[in-house]
């Protein structure tokens, strides 16, 4: 029997193999206060510089272990091919805490750097260029973010689901929204939110609706049902809105579907759920995890061009065993796309960087369950 996700997913709202039990969230928050110091040493290996376009090179958000404290960010300079570890350590070294617990979401906008950190129930803010310090948010529970026209909107599993608006004139929270069972991905477009809710971690519970909120008044336009449960990233490609569901874990595996925010009509791509998906060029490059009955993992790559799907290994994995597949994302310049691999969730995880015909290009150690990656841009001077 083929498995689309491991049984430890059914009561989680984070990827975890260390327990297939139901893990418990507890949610702490910190506040730490930095000043301005020198720089640590920046611990730097080489790897291979690479043509990069107007990419100057990419985060990388090491998750670590929930509950452990041990989330990290990497930076890899494509140009001079240097690969940094502990950059944000680096970068602040006043902050006993270092960058908090469970990484889960990382992204640049208007120069600035953020950074949701679920289990410290945190939005850590820092400077695109540098990743230095600039403030911290308390949203509990925090799951993914967005910006537009000066605030960040950040989901949330407080109160089973809420919405945050945070001012980026003073980053302080402004208001709060009651959304669906908790809420994952969210993507803003004309003027609209669209939320993803899962209900995550009540199996045989979970949400199927997505959650409309009209910025201009910040109140909920309307709940759309779905028919996919346990809905969780979103994703806009050339006018058009992918959605993927994780089902119940069980006789529901999940799906990719398209959503019409005109017309809110449901068109389905793919019977299976996809772990990891970017875009480049017209195409929506895809990743899925398959178990078997021992709970072994499989990665399976795909394409989804207009609107359809099909398999396609387009990178060449000879001589590589991915363990657990974690994250995948393209370069936006040129094509080149990276790989990690969590491997056991506990040790070091791996960072593989391919050039764009599918070809390793390099491999580097990463931190703990490397999860996600954020590119950055020449003018950013990084």
């Amino acid at each position: 029997m083929v498995k689309f996700t491991h049984p430890a997913f059914k009561a989680t709202g984070f990827y975890t193999k260390a327990s297939r039990l139901p893990v418990m969230l507890v949610l702490f928050t910190a506040s730490v206060l930095c000043s301005c110091t020198k720089d640590k040493d920046l611990p730097d290996t080489g790897i291979i510089p690479v043509e990069s376009g107007e990419v100057s090179g990419f985060y990388i958000l090491n998750q670590g272990g929930y509950g452990s404290n041990n989330a990290t960010l990497d930076y890899v300079d494509l140009a001079t091919g240097q690969y940094h570890t502990g950059y944000f350590e680096s970068r602040n070294p006043d902050m006993a805490y270092g960058l908090g617990d469970t990484g889960n979401d990382i992204f640049i906008s208007g120069g600035l750097l953020f950074i949701i950190m679920n289990g410290s129930g945190i939005v850590e803010i820092a400077s695109a260029d540098d990743a230095r310090h600039i403030a911290q948010v308390e949203v509990p529970n925090c799951r993914y973010g967005t910006v537009s026209d000066g605030y960040l909107y950040v989901t949330s599993y407080a109160s089973e689901g809420t919405l945050y608006k945070i001012s980026l004139a003073d980053y302080k929270v402004v208001a709060t929204l009651k959304t669906g069972y908790e809420p994952e991905q969210l993507l803003c477009l004309d003027g609209f939110l669209y939320i993803l809710n899962s209900g995550g971690l009540h199996y045989q519970e979970y949400d199927d609706t997505i959650t409309v909120v009209d910025l201009s008044g910040f109140s909920v336009d309307r709940t759309v049902d779905t028919g996919y449960r346990n809905l969780y990233k979103i994703l806009y490609a050339d006018g058009t809105i992918y959605v993927t569901s994780r089902g119940d874990y069980d006789e529901d595996p999940g799906a990719v579907f398209i959503f019409d925010p005109e017309t809110d009509g449901i068109t389905p791509v793919l019977d299976k759920p996809v772990s990891n998906w970017s875009y480049f060029n017209g195409t929506v490059y895809t990743q899925s995890t398959i178990y078997d009955d021992s709970w072994n993992e499989t990665a399976m790559f795909g394409k989804i061009t207009g609107g359809t799907f099909s398999e396609s290994g387009f990178a060449d994995l000879s001589g590589i065993t991915l363990k657990s597949c974690y994250c995948l994302d393209i370069n936006p310049a040129t094509g080149d796309f990276v790989i990690s691999d969590a491997g056991d969730y506990k040790a070091e995880g791996t960072v593989y960087y391919f050039n764009a015909d599918g070809s390793l290009a390099w491999k580097h150690t990463a931190g703990v369950a490397p999860a996600k990656v954020c590119w950055t841009l020449k003018k950013d001077n990084i």
